[in-house]
């Protein structure tokens, strides 16, 4: 009788802990980095992601399954006519897809037609805000006009709208992630940050990420006007992840969760 009333604990507390996820720390560091950008980072990674692991931030995404070899990539600034058309061309040479985080304010004339591709390619085209402001220095009425917006804009050009936001800047607080849950949309940060944003070095940009990359990660990068050396980049980064054994996902199938309404 003991060993089999153990037996069934042990099975409970597989099936238990087998259900609660990980949520991975924010990785992502170069020496390249000064002293004061190093410890800004490490304070607003602590100070955003701690919330999230114990259950205060709720319906925010970091990362995916930690069990699977999967990586997933995120570019934000979009569109951009330029560099959003090359890392789309590096895409679709290598037969990845990937979720652009966009914001709606550029979205015309040549720019509107980077968008349209994104999401005739296969691409996740989610929202980024209307003209990128820092979220938490907003009213909820603002908040929710931002996301709307976008949103309607992307709907526009694409015929889809997306539920699944990313806040500039990585921006939040409980007021903020209320407005944003209240109104239907998931916040989507990230587990490695690419750095791409500061380095301005295809070398440590590569470097950075190869060195950090975990099962599950949600990987920071951009596609905007002043994002050249993550264009440079990326080639090698989907080689190396290739090579080291990840599958890339869209963050749709990544995390299991609805993109669009």
């Amino acid at each position: 009788m003991k060993p089999l009333f153990f037996f069934l604990i042990l099975l409970l507390n597989t099936a238990l802990f087998a259900t609660v996820p990980i949520i991975y720390d924010i990785h992502g560091s170069s020496p390249a980095l000064d002293t004061n950008m190093t410890q800004f980072l490490n304070q607003w990674r602590t100070d955003t992601i701690t919330p999230v692991q114990e259950g205060n931030y709720t319906n925010v995404i970091v990362n995916g399954d930690t069990t699977q070899k999967t990586v997933s990539l995120t570019f934000d600034d979009s569109p951009d006519e330029n560099n959003t058309d090359k890392v789309l061309d590096i895409l679709k040479h290598y037969d990845v897809k990937a979720s652009f985080f966009m914001i709606g304010d550029p979205m015309n004339d040549e720019n509107a037609t980077a968008v349209t591709r994104a999401s005739n390619e296969g691409h996740l085209v989610l929202n980024h805000s209307f003209n990128h402001p820092r979220l938490t220095r907003l009213t909820s009425e603002e908040v929710i006009a931002q996301l709307n917006a976008t949103s309607e804009r992307i709907q526009h050009l694409t015929g889809k709208y997306p539920l699944l936001m990313r806040p500039p800047y990585g921006s939040i607080n409980q007021t903020t992630l209320d407005t944003i849950n209240t109104h239907g949309f998931t916040t989507v940060l990230w587990s490695l940050d690419s750095l791409d944003w500061a380095l301005k070095d295809k070398n440590a940009i590569i470097e950075n990420v190869i060195t950090n990359v975990r099962n599950g990660d949600i990987i920071l990068m951009h596609s905007g006007r002043a994002n050249n050396s993550s264009v440079e980049a990326l080639p090698e980064i989907i080689e190396k992840l290739t090579q080291m054994g990840y599958t890339f996902l869209p963050l749709e199938t990544m995390v299991n969760i609805k993109a669009y309404k």
